[in-house]
């Protein structure tokens, strides 16, 4: 599938890269920021359901649910590749319900530094083709990637320790 945009976030952490994977590879840490009421999520969260894989095996699924100014949203993800402690991928399956942002593909991708490991969490995705979205435009589907992607590394950035190097 091709996308029409993308959003990448990178942070270096003081932690080897099986510890950081092991972090980021339950679909709750990393989707922290959409269970929490946020002003870019209008309020709203998101509420998980995994299979019996927990989002952690290739073909496991992920379900979130929500309502944000009285619009149902509903995505269904699966987990594409699983490569512990280097990668992870996951994308959208069916016709999500979303606000700003329609289809999607997510990874992140740890490689080592000489002090840890780097981080790097990146979204391809096509704009909404809701009522709703397609009359705001892009706009709003660039600041979500950006802010979502930002908010994964920085959950990270939270849980480890981080480089000095991160800023320069």
């Amino acid at each position: 599938m091709t996308y029409e945009e993308s959003a990448t976030s990178t942070i270096d952490l003081l932690a080897p890269p099986e510890q950081v994977f092991a972090f980021l590879d339950d679909p709750t840490v990393v989707g922290a920021h959409m269970q929490r009421p946020s002003l870019m999520m209008l309020g709203a969260t998101m509420k998980y359901d995994v299979d019996q894989g927990n989002g952690q095996v290739v073909g496991s699924t992920i379900r979130m649910r929500g309502k944000v100014l009285g619009v149902d949203l509903f995505v269904e993800e699966i987990v594409t590749e699983w490569q512990p402690p280097w990668r992870k991928s996951w994308k959208t399956l069916g016709q999500p319900k979303l606000l700003v942002i329609d289809s999607y593909h997510m990874d992140f991708a740890i490689k080592p530094i000489s002090d840890g490991s780097r981080v790097t969490v990146k979204i391809q995705y096509s704009y909404s083709r809701s009522p709703l979205g397609s009359w705001l435009g892009p706009l709003p589907a660039k600041a979500y990637a950006k802010w979502c992607v930002s908010k994964m590394t920085s959950e990270a950035g939270n849980h480890f320790a981080q480089s000095p190097r991160n800023g320069q």
